[in-house]
C-alpha cells in the first residue's frame, strides 16, 4: 500500500484522471438515474378477487371465498391470507414470504384457483394479479391525482374523459391510467309486467331471443373453382335503436313483435351510486400511476404540458391538478439539497477554522467526490433519487470527511517537523491508514447489515447503499487522491499576513489553549480513574429516570402531518345517496367558511382544493350509496398542521349528524399504519360481534383516542321470502321463484358489447318505477309449469332482517378489525399497550373463544425492532471482528466497544432536548450511529498503542493519546453535527419522519465524543486492572503482574520477538 501512495503522491496525474472519471461516470449516471418518491420495494402480494353479481356477503363466503381459501392450502411461500366477502364480490389477498419468487407463486395459486369447479352459477371467472408496486404507504407508483371539470353534463364529461385517456395513454412516457367519476354504462332493457302479461311471455324469452339474434357467426365456406367465400351473419348490434329493432316473438297472427315494443331500451349510466366534484364542480378523476423503471418527473412533465394545451385549446373544460408527487419530490429534493448544501458549506466552514484554507478545502472535497462516485455505481445496484437516497448522503456528509481530516491533520503534523511535503504526505498518510480503513470499515459493516432487512423497513436499503458507496469512494480520496494533492508547500504553508490567516491563528490559539484544558483536566480525571470511570453512568441514569417519567416519550412511529385532510363517511347501508350527497355539501361549506377564518387569520390561502366523492372510501373500504369523502388539499406550510386542521374541523360537524354514522374518519395520511388496530377472530359470530362492541366502548373510553370503528358492522336491509304451503302445492320451490324475481328486480346481464373503449352490458329488468317499493314486490306474477301465474304476495310471506356489509377473513377465520385513531399518533405506543394490559386479557376471559392479534403500527414496529435488532447483533459482532483483528487483540475490541452505550443513551438525550419521541425510526439512526461511534475510540486508542511503543507509562500514553487525538476528534464531531443540524432544523412535513435518525446520529455522536474523551482514558486504565487481576488470578504469583506486560502490545512485541530470533 506504501508504494501505492507513493507512486499517487508522485505522479498527481493519475489522481487527477480518477477525479475525471468518476465525474463523468456520476454525471453520466445522473443523467439517467430515474427519480420517485419513494423508493420502489419488491411485491410481496397476490390478489384474487371473484365477482358474483346480486350476491349477499354470506353466499360469497360459503360459495366462494372459502373455497378458494381450501384451494390455497399447501402453496408453498404463503405468509398469511386476508379476505373480504361483501356484497357481489369476493377479494381475497395472499401475502408471501421474503425471498419467494412471487411469479412461481403467483403461477400456483392460478393453478388451484382455475381447478375450482364448484363455484355458483353466475359467478364470473376468478381474476388472479400480483402486486404492481410497493412503497411506503402505497405511494411508490403514485403520480398523482387529476381531475376533469366542465359543463354539468356527465356525457360531454365521459366523452372528452376518453380523449384524454387516449391522447395521454399515446404518450411515450405514461402507461397506467386509471379513471373514476362515473358509473359503468349499460344498455338498459326495462320491461313492465303488463307488457310481459299482454305477450305471454318473461324474461328468459327475452333474453333469449336478444342472444340469438344480437350476433356476428360464421358458417362455413362456399369454396369455388375460383375463390374461397365465407359465409357469415353480422347482425350484432351495438347501438340503442339497433338493440330496440331485435325481434323478440311472433305472434299467431304473423305480427312481429320487437324489442322497442315491448320495452325501453336506453344508453346510459348504471345505477350504481359514483359521482366526483372538484370545488363545487361535477368532474372525472384521472388517477396515474407508473411502473418502477419509469420516472415520476418525465411523467409530470408530460402530463403538465398536455394540461396547459388542453386547457387552452378547450375553455369550455378544465384538467385540474388535485396532487402531483413530483411536485413534492421536487420540494423534498430542493430542501434536502439545500439542507445538503448548508450541511457542506458548515463543514467546509469549519475546516477552514481549524485547518488551513487550501488543506480544508482538499479534505472537504472528499464529499462531493464520494458523492459523484457512489451516483456513478448506484445506477447499476437500481437506486433512484428519492427521499431515502437524498436522506443518505445528507447522514454521510459530515461523516465523509472524518478520514479526511484525520489523515490532512497527520500529514500537516508530519510536515511540521520539517519533512518535506512528499514525505510528509507519505508518512503521515501511512501512520493512520490502518485506523482510518478500520474506522470507515466498521460503519460500512454496520449500514451494510441494513441492506438486509426487509419488511416496510426495506425501503431503507437505498439509504445504506447510498452511505456505503459514498465511504468506499472516499477511502480512495483519502488514500490516493487527497495525500498526492497535499504533498505540496502551497497547499501546506499558508499566508500568514492575510485576515484569514490572522483570524485562523486566534482559533488556533484557542484550540491550543483548549486542548491544554482538557488536558489538564484529563490528568486530574486519570489521576483517580477507578472513581471517574463511572461518570458515564450518571448520565445513563438521567436519561432512564426521563424516559419513565415520560419527559423523553417512546412511539412506535413519529406523527408526520401530511398536505391533506381525508374525511370519509358511512351510513347504515341501504342509505340512499341524497343523504349522502346531503352530508358531503353540508361539510363542504364547514370547510369553505373554516377556510375564510384562516385568511383572515394568517392572510394566506392555504387550501387549495375540495374533492367530493359518493359512492367510495379509500380507507374505510366502504363503497356504496351511503359512503362518501372528501380530499382537502392543503398548501405546505409553518402556519398550521394538518393534525389541527382535522381535528378541528371534526369538532365543527354537528355531533347529531355523526351520531347517526355508522363510521366516520376525519384525518390525514397514515405512512405506518393504524395508530391502533386490533383483529379479533372467532367462528362464532354471535360471541365475535359481542367483543368487538365490548372492546370498542372500552377503547373509545381513552382521552387520547379521537374515533374507533370496526370493519365488520350492519348491512342492507333485507327481505327474507319464506313459501306458503300453497306455493309447494304449485309445484314451486325457492329456487324458481327467487329466479324468477332476481331477473325483474336485480336484472339479468344478457350480453356484453365493446363500444368504443368500454365495456357494456345489456341489462335486462323492471323499470326502476316498478321496482322502488313492497307492492312493486307483491304484484310480481309467479309463473308456474302450466303457464298459470299467481302474485307473489298469494304464495310467499316476508320477513324483515338486516343482512352483513362484509365477512372478513384471515388465515381462514372469521375477523373483526377494531381500528382507532388518536388526536396524536406520537401516543399510539401507550395506548396500545394500555390496551393489551387493560383490555385485551380480560376480553379473553369474557370471550373464551375470541382470539386476538395487535396490528397497525404495533405490528410494524415489532417486526421492524426485531429486524433492526438482528441487524444491531450482526453489526456488532462484524465490528468487534473488524476491530480485534486491526489491533490483534478481543480485548481492545471489547475495549472500544464500551462506547456504544454513551452513543445510545446520548441519542435518546438528544431526542428529549429538541422535543421529539425516541421510535422506530430513531432506532434506525442509533444502528447507524455505531459504525460512527467507534471511529473516534479506534483512533485514540491507536494513538495509545503508539505511545507504547515508544516507551511511555501506560497513564501518559492514555493521557497523550486523548490530547494528541483532540483537535481530531472534536473536529470530526463538529463536522458530523453541523452536517446533520440543517435536516434537524427542517419543517418541512416530509422531512419530519426523517428528523429522528439524524438526532440519534448528531446527538449520538456530539454527546458520546464529549464523554469518550473525558472517559475514555480512564477506562483504558480501569480495563487494564482489571486485565491485571484476572491474569493474576490464572496465573498466580506473589504479586499481580505490571500495567504494561498486560497490554496487548507487549504481548504481540514479544511474540514478534520470539520469531525473529
Amino acid at each position: 500500500m506504501r508504494n501505492l501512495i507513493a507512486f499517487f503522491i508522485k505522479n498527481t496525474i493519475y489522481a487527477n484522471a480518477i477525479i475525471i472519471i468518476t465525474a463523468l461516470a456520476g454525471l453520466l449516471g445522473l443523467s439517467m438515474m430515474p427519480k420517485s418518491f419513494f423508493p420502489e420495494l419488491t411485491p410481496n402480494k397476490i390478489y384474487v378477487s371473484v365477482s358474483y353479481p346480486g350476491a349477499s356477503p354470506e353466499e360469497i363466503e360459503e360459495g366462494i371465498t372459502t373455497r378458494i381459501e381450501e384451494s390455497l392450502n399447501g402453496i408453498e411461500g404463503i405468509k398469511e391470507i386476508t379476505s373480504a366477502s361483501s356484497e357481489n364480490l369476493s377479494n381475497v389477498t395472499i401475502e408471501i414470504y421474503e425471498g419467494f419468487d412471487i411469479d412461481e407463486v403467483l403461477q400456483n395459486i392460478k393453478n388451484s384457483v382455475d381447478a375450482i369447479y364448484s363455484f355458483p352459477q353466475g359467478a364470473e371467472k376468478p381474476t388472479v394479479k400480483k402486486q404492481t408496486s410497493r412503497g411506503m404507504g402505497g405511494m411508490a407508483n403514485m403520480v398523482g391525482f387529476y381531475a376533469l371539470t366542465g359543463p354539468n353534463d356527465l356525457w360531454l364529461l365521459k366523452e372528452k374523459a376518453d380523449k384524454i385517456e387516449r391522447s395521454l395513454l399515446n404518450d411515450d412516457e405514461i402507461s397506467q391510467i386509471q379513471v373514476i367519476g362515473y358509473a359503468p354504462i349499460i344498455i338498459s332493457v326495462e320491461v313492465n309486467e303488463a307488457a310481459l302479461l299482454r305477450h305471454n311471455i318473461n324474461f328468459d324469452m327475452i333474453s333469449s331471443a336478444i342472444k340469438l339474434s344480437n350476433i356476428d357467426i360464421s358458417a362455413g365456406t362456399i369454396k369455388t373453382k375460383k375463390d374461397e367465400i365465407i359465409i357469415r351473419s353480422n347482425n350484432r348490434q351495438t347501438t340503442k335503436s339497433g338493440v330496440e329493432d331485435i325481434v323478440i316473438i311472433s305472434e299467431k297472427n304473423g305480427d312481429i313483435v320487437r324489442l322497442k315494443d315491448i320495452a325501453k331500451v336506453a344508453l346510459e349510466f348504471s345505477d350504481i351510486p359514483m359521482k366526483a366534484y372538484v370545488n363545487g364542480e361535477r368532474a372525472i378523476n384521472f388517477i396515474i400511476t407508473k411502473t418502477p423503471d419509469e420516472d415520476i418527473k418525465k411523467i409530470a412533465k408530460s402530463i403538465q404540458k398536455y394540461i396547459s394545451k388542453f386547457n387552452i385549446e378547450n375553455p369550455e373544460f378544465k384538467i385540474v391538478t388535485l396532487f402531483q408527487f413530483s411536485d413534492m419530490l421536487d420540494e423534498r429534493i430542493e430542501t434536502l439539497s439545500n439542507n445538503l448544501l448548508l450541511g457542506l458549506f458548515l463543514v467546509v466552514f469549519v475546516l477552514g477554522l481549524f485547518l488551513s484554507f487550501k488543506l480544508s478545502l482538499w479534505v472537504a472535497f472528499g464529499i462531493p467526490f464520494s458523492f459523484v462516485g457512489m451516483i456513478s455505481i448506484g445506477l447499476f445496484y437500481g437506486m433512484t433519487i428519492n427521499m431515502i437516497s437524498l436522506f443518505g448522503m445528507i447522514l454521510v456528509v459530515g461523516i465523509l470527511v472524518d478520514d479526511g481530516i484525520v489523515i490532512a491533520e497527520n500529514i500537516y503534523s508530519h510536515f511540521e517537523k520539517g519533512k518535506s511535503p512528499m514525505r510528509a504526505a507519505l508518512d503521515g498518510t501511512m501512520e493512520v491508514i490502518t485506523p482510518v480503513f478500520t474506522s470507515v470499515l466498521t460503519t460500512v459493516f454496520v449500514f451494510s447489515t441494513l441492506l438486509f432487512v426487509g419488511g416496510q423497513m426495506e425501503m431503507m436499503q437505498e439509504m445504506a447503499f447510498s452511505v456505503i458507496a459514498a465511504l468506499l469512494f472516499s477511502l480512495i480520496e483519502a488514500f490516493l487522491i487527497l495525500p498526492s494533492h497535499l504533498a505540496s508547500k502551497k497547499i501546506l504553508i499558508e499566508d500568514s499576513s492575510t485576515k484569514y490567516s490572522k483570524l485562523k491563528q486566534k482559533i488556533e490559539t484557542k484550540v491550543s489553549d483548549l486542548r491544554n484544558w482538557y488536558t489538564k483536566k484529563n490528568t486530574n480525571i486519570v489521576k483517580n480513574y477507578k472513581k471517574h470511570v463511572w461518570t458515564p453512568l450518571a448520565m445513563m441514569i438521567l436519561v432512564i429516570i426521563l424516559l419513565a417519567t415520560g419527559i423523553i416519550r417512546w412511539t412506535f412511529f413519529p406523527s408526520i402531518p401530511f398536505n391533506e385532510v381525508k374525511i370519509e363517511f358511512s351510513y347504515k347501508p341501504g342509505e340512499r345517496e341524497v343523504r349522502t350527497e346531503n352530508f358531503l355539501w353540508y361539510v363542504d361549506t364547514i370547510i369553505h367558511n373554516y377556510h375564510q377564518e384562516l385568511i383572515k387569520k394568517f392572510n394566506d390561502t392555504l387550501f387549495t382544493d375540495v374533492s367530493l366523492t359518493v359512492g367510495f372510501t379509500e380507507d374505510l373500504g366502504v363503497s356504496g350509496s351511503h359512503a362518501g369523502s372528501i380530499r382537502l388539499a392543503i398548501k405546505e406550510n409553518n402556519l398550521i398542521s394538518t393534525i389541527d386542521i382535522s381535528n378541528e374541523l371534526q369538532k365543527r360537524i354537528h355531533p347529531d349528524s355523526i351520531a347517526i354514522m355508522e363510521k366516520i374518519s376525519v384525518g390525514g395520511f397514515q405512512q405506518f399504519g393504524k395508530a391502533v388496530s386490533i383483529s379479533l377472530q372467532s367462528e362464532d359470530d354471535s360471541e365475535l360481534r359481542n367483543a368487538v362492541n365490548w372492546l370498542k366502548k372500552r377503547i373509545i373510553s381513552n382521552n387520547m383516542v379521537k374515533e374507533v370503528m370496526d370493519n365488520g358492522g350492519v348491512g342492507n336491509q333485507e327481505i327474507h321470502i319464506k313459501l306458503k304451503e300453497k306455493a309447494y302445492a304449485l309445484g314451486l320451490n325457492e329456487a324458481i321463484i327467487m329466479q324468477q324475481i332476481r331477473k325483474g328486480f336485480f336484472g339479468e346481464e344478457v350480453q356484453r358489447l365493446i363500444i368504443g373503449r368500454d365495456e357494456v352490458k345489456i341489462w335486462l329488468r323492471y323499470p326502476e318505477n316498478d321496482r322502488n317499493s313492497l307492492q312493486d314486490l307483491n304484484k310480481v306474477k309467479i309463473k308456474i309449469a302450466n303457464g298459470d301465474m299467481f302474485p307473489l304476495e298469494e304464495i310467499a310471506k316476508y320477513e324483515y332482517k338486516r343482512g352483513r356489509v362484509k365477512i372478513n377473513h384471515i388465515d381462514g377465520r372469521k375477523e373483526i378489525r377494531v381500528d382507532a385513531s388518536l388526536y396524536n399518533a406520537e401516543f399510539s405506543a401507550e395506548v396500545n399497550e394500555e390496551i393489551e394490559r387493560e383490555y385485551l386479557s380480560i376480553l379473553k376471559n369474557n370471550f373464551p373463544n375470541v382470539n386476538y392479534k395487535i396490528m397497525g403500527q404495533a405490528e410494524e414496529a415489532a417486526d421492524s425492532g426485531r429486524r433492526l435488532g438482528i441487524a444491531f447483533l450482526i453489526s456488532m459482532i462484524l465490528i468487534t471482528l473488524t476491530i480485534s483483528l486491526n489491533f490483534k487483540s478481543f480485548y481492545q475490541a471489547r475495549l472500544i466497544l464500551m462506547v456504544v452505550p454513551l452513543g445510545i443513551f446520548s441519542a435518546i438525550l438528544g431526542h428529549g432536548i429538541i422535543g421529539k419521541p425516541f421510535s422506530i425510526m430513531s432506532v434506525w439512526g442509533v444502528i447507524a450511529l455505531i459504525g460512527i461511534l467507534v471511529n473516534d475510540a479506534i483512533v485514540m486508542l491507536d494513538k495509545f498503542n503508539r505511545n507504547l511503543a515508544n516507551k511511555m507509562n501506560i497513564t501518559d500514553a492514555a493521557i497523550e493519546a486523548g490530547k494528541s487525538r483532540f483537535r481530531a476528534i472534536i473536529l470530526t464531531t463538529i463536522t458530523t453535527f453541523v452536517g446533520l443540524a440543517p435536516l434537524i432544523l427542517e419543517k418541512s412535513f416530509q422531512a419530519q419522519f426523517l428528523v429522528p435518525m439524524a438526532i440519534s446520529v448528531a446527538f449520538g455522536v456530539l454527546f458520546s465524543t464529549i464523554i469518550l474523551l473525558f472517559y475514555f482514558p480512564s477506562l483504558i486504565l480501569y480495563f487494564n486492572d482489571l486485565r491485571r487481576v484476572r491474569w493474576w488470578i490464572w496465573i498466580g504469583g506473589k504479586t499481580p503482574p505490571t500495567k504494561i506486560e498486560v497490554e496487548p502490545f507487549t504481548t504481540i512485541q514479544k511474540k514478534q520477538i520470539e520469531i525473529e530470533k
